[in-house]
């Protein structure tokens, strides 16, 4: 597969951006390759770590990959190419950012002494010692086994912008179509690693929970509109540790925390998200809107890993209160989009995209969910694919919501085909 990876890196960064019949890409034996070829070879493009890693692009590369090659399966036929291209753009653009540091594993008697030299190098910001332990790990152990590692150290961390989560819930969906996929972990925890110290903290010591469990109402209600906190950036680490800030995210979450279920929590979340996206400020749909559902299920998604259920779901809540209470302007309300006159999802306003698949009939589901897994999958924004798969995610986990979260992907969708060309680093 080496082959396959150093043909994807020789392509052209725009390869997705003009398809041509005759360019590069359709005379290359990549574009031939299966799925599960071609997402390999990607991900072998895009396993070595950079020497300097300070793009957006670069810190979303692994994940995008997984989410593109998630949503591929579901798009349809007359899509397929392009797809595909997107995916073969990840590798080509990635070999053009720079210098990379090879892989060098570290000499560890066993597995074990090498999880433990893997605890010590996060613990001390060590990133060369942190990844010379993975790289010595991803052949002796299982995801399950690397996850359950991983997970309890890196979800209160806020290095590589707090993602390295999303990437944790999406092994076990990835390792099925490439082997091995946790190489891809190389990069983002380099980055986790060197911002070692940039972490949530309030969730150590707030109280433990109650025997007595409720359905999520708090929680819910603390986020409609929370009271409003300044933060420097939109970035998110300085948004998270604003809302840490003075016992704001304890005050505010920690009695709504006290006393949920893991499922009545992530429901509770979710659907905050999708409500955000639909309802309040447009501007920050494409970042701050998408984070506020990507970020908090990458959290949930990693309880299978995470003995500490309380913690997990108060980082995942702290992550929505961050994004609400920083960037929100509307108390949200627990309803549906408007009906439009019209049940296009293309070439119309965010809104009534989001209305129209909302209260499309039944039976057309199948077909628009086709449709928001097309444009995401063809599309240039990797937050777009991030987003778009985690919504078709808690739609299925959430059943009664459904909808809800279709008419989010469809919003964000609707969105960037108004503004085509705009990026977000």
């Amino acid at each position: 597969m080496q082959l396959e990876s150093r043909l994807l890196r020789g392509l052209s960064p725009t390869v997705a951006d003009a398809p041509d019949a005759g360019d590069d890409w359709a005379k290359s034996p990549v574009s031939s390759l299966s799925d599960a070829a071609l997402i390999e070879a990607a991900a072998g493009a895009i396993s070595p770590p950079k020497a300097s890693a300070q793009s957006s692009f670069l810190l979303h590369a692994p994940l995008e990959l997984a989410a593109r090659a998630a949503l591929l399966p579901m798009v349809a036929p007359s899509a397929r190419d392009q797809a595909r291209r997107r995916i073969a753009a990840i590798a080509a653009r990635y070999a053009g950012e720079g210098d990379e540091i090879g892989a060098h594993p570290g000499n560890f008697q066993s597995a074990p002494a090498a999880l433990s030299a893997l605890a010590a190098a996060i613990k001390d910001g060590d990133a060369g010692g942190a990844d010379a332990a993975l790289l010595f790990l991803i052949p002796r152990i299982s995801v399950l086994d690397l996850r359950a590692a991983l997970a309890p150290k890196a979800l209160p961390m806020l290095g590589a912008a707090a993602h390295i989560p999303i990437y944790l819930a999406e092994l076990s969906r990835l390792e099925a179509r490439l082997a091995p996929a946790a190489a891809l972990l190389r990069a983002p925890l380099r980055h986790l690693v060197g911002q070692s110290q940039l972490k949530l903290r309030w969730q150590e010591d707030a109280q433990a929970p109650s025997p007595v469990r409720d359905e999520g109402e708090a929680l819910f209600e603390a986020l409609l509109a929370p009271p409003h906190v300044n933060s420097s950036s939109v970035y998110i680490a300085p948004t998270m540790l604003a809302v840490e800030a003075n016992g704001f995210a304890e005050r505010t979450l920690a009695d709504a925390t006290a006393n949920l279920s893991l499922r009545a929590a992530r429901r509770a979340v979710s659907r905050i998200a999708a409500l955000s996206m639909l309802q309040d400020d447009p501007e920050h749909a494409p970042y701050g809107w998408s984070h506020a559902l990507s970020m908090p299920e990458g959290v949930f998604g990693c309880a299978d890993a995470v003995e500490d259920k309380t913690m997990l779901l108060r980082i995942a809540a702290t992550h929505a209160l961050g994004f609400r209470a920083t960037l929100g302007k509307a108390r949200l309300r627990d309803a549906p989009p408007p009906k439009p006159n019209s049940d296009a999802i293309v070439d119309v306003a965010p809104i009534e995209a989001a209305g129209a698949v909302y209260h499309m009939e039944a039976a057309r589901l199948p077909c628009i969910k086709t449709a928001l897994a097309t444009r995401a999958a063809t599309g240039e924004d990797a937050h777009l694919a991030k987003y778009t798969l985690a919504c078709f995610d808690a739609a299925a986990r959430d059943a009664g919501s459904a909808r809800l979260f279709l008419a989010a992907a469809a919003y964000l969708g609707a969105w960037w085909d108004a503004h085509r060309g705009v990026s977000f680093e």
